[in-house]
């Protein structure tokens, strides 16, 4: 039941779309004239997949709006997935340069919105004066996080450490934190540490967690969600991670201190000390034998053929996702060449409401849909005992890297920072193929190349 606009964030990464427009065309004679009412509106067509409609009413807020300039977000993440940068990039000049927008506005809004569409020269070359503390930092990391993807993480992750993951970055950006014990990299290692998602999603946490293997090989009690994944890096990787730990002044626990961190700063403190940290498997599912069942059941009913997970949209994320997700009419190729695949369809959201309204999901000779009661935990054992994995830059992929599965994750021509520059492949995961689009929203691309790299694997 939505009785108010707080109430539209949780129903539209459900899926219940059709709940969130009802919601809005009763509040449209009263709220019609609003710029937050056609924000909202903009992002329901977004979550929805009509990204046309929800492109003019972003662009008719640039236009109408003298105060408004969060749909920058929406605005941005359409025209990345649609290939249309330009567009973005007037729009965006053209609330900058209003009479009523501030120099501090104007800067943050080019520099969300280059970053979003792969301008990084823009965004690490702009040089404003008079920021204030808040915005001195996100121009900080968002820079930071420009340099990795252009120049490579290297180059970047001290400032990221900085600007994103150090005390005053927490102190400046998250208030509401507790910074009581929170640890961000220092030599002294306390005897425990917690593990806390802030600002982070499972993914971050899945890619990260090789540190924490290196923290249990210094002496370290580590305490995370052991119901999401078990460590499980062979113990001479472990062994030569804590030697390369020593040799940078990190010290065993001493006494009983207990502190506590999250994925990035544990990203930005052992990057520059342990790099990529590489292992083919350094996770197992929490859970292995809780799926046992379910695989059985696919495996009969796959009759021989290999069997594909896939996960294609982050519509049920909170963040941004239609740079980094295909819709499902783009499948289509992908479904009707590969009558030697069994689809496992791992999909949740909109995406999955409108997969179970298409006739081929109950062909349960060619596809099986999971259920929404599967926990991250069962999801992850069952993609351990599939053939291959197939999704786009979310919790899912981070699973199947980290479990050593053979995987491909594909990625729109402006990807993550994490994926830097290299076109077919990630250090953080040996057995993951990086499949990109060569242009801006190249999603036809994308599926042919997986279509290519099916039949190769067959």
């Amino acid at each position: 039941m939505i009785e108010q606009y707080h109430d539209l964030h949780q129903q539209l990464y459900a899926g219940n779309i059709a709940e969130c427009f009802r919601f809005l065309d009763e509040r449209r004679a009263s709220d019609g004239h609003t710029p937050d009412y056609w924000h909202w509106r903009a992002v329901t067509h977004l979550r929805a997949g009509r990204f046309n409609k929800a492109l003019d009413i972003c662009v008719g807020l640039t236009r109408k709006s003298e105060n408004f300039a969060f749909h920058v977000h929406c605005l941005c993440d359409i025209c990345v997935h649609l290939g249309l940068k330009e567009v973005a990039l007037a729009a965006i000049e053209q609330f900058a340069q209003k009479a009523n927008t501030s120099p501090v506005a104007a800067c943050l809004w080019r520099v969300y919105g280059w970053h979003y569409l792969g301008d990084d020269d823009g965004v690490i070359g702009i040089t404003p004066d008079g920021l204030d503390e808040h915005s001195a930092f996100v121009l900080g990391h968002h820079q930071a996080r420009s340099t990795m993807r252009r120049d490579g993480i290297a180059q970047g992750v001290a400032a990221m450490h900085r600007y994103w993951s150090s005390h005053d970055s927490r102190r400046i950006l998250f208030p509401h934190l507790d910074l009581a014990g929170y640890w961000t990299g220092e030599r002294a290692l306390p005897a425990r540490l917690e593990v806390r998602l802030v600002a982070s999603g499972y993914g971050d946490m899945v890619n990260w967690s090789r540190y924490l293997c290196a923290l249990e090989a210094m002496g370290v009690q580590v305490f995370y969600d052991n119901n999401l994944l078990r460590l499980a890096m062979p113990e001479p990787e472990r062994a030569e991670l804590a030697r390369t730990m020593y040799a940078a002044g990190f010290e065993k626990p001493s006494g009983d201190a207990a502190m506590w961190t999250d994925p990035f700063s544990l990203f930005t403190s052992f990057f520059p000390v342990l790099g990529y940290a590489p292992s083919h498997r350094y996770i197992e599912p929490a859970h292995p034998s809780s799926v046992d069942g379910i695989i059985d059941e696919i495996r009969t009913r796959a009759r021989g053929r290999r069997c594909v997970g896939l996960f294609w949209s982050s519509c049920e994320s909170a963040n941004n996702f239609a740079n980094r997700s295909l819709c499902l009419p783009d499948l289509d190729p992908l479904f009707e060449d590969s009558r030697d695949v069994y689809w496992v369809i791992m999909q949740r959201g909109f995406e999955r409401r409108r997969w179970l309204n298409d006739p081929r999901s109950a062909d349960l000779d060619r596809f099986t849909t999971l259920n929404l009661d599967l926990t991250l935990a069962h999801s992850a054992a069952i993609i351990d005992q599939l053939d291959i994995f197939i999704g786009n830059d979310g919790g899912l992929s981070h699973y199947a890297g980290a479990l050593g599965k053979r995987c491909y994750m594909f990625l729109n021509q402006v990807a993550e920072w994490r994926y830097e520059r290299e076109p077919t492949s990630t250090p953080w995961y040996p057995s993951m193929r990086l499949v990109r689009a060569s242009e801006l929203g190249g999603w036809d691309e994308v599926v042919g190349t997986l279509q290519q790299l099916l039949h190769a694997d067959a």
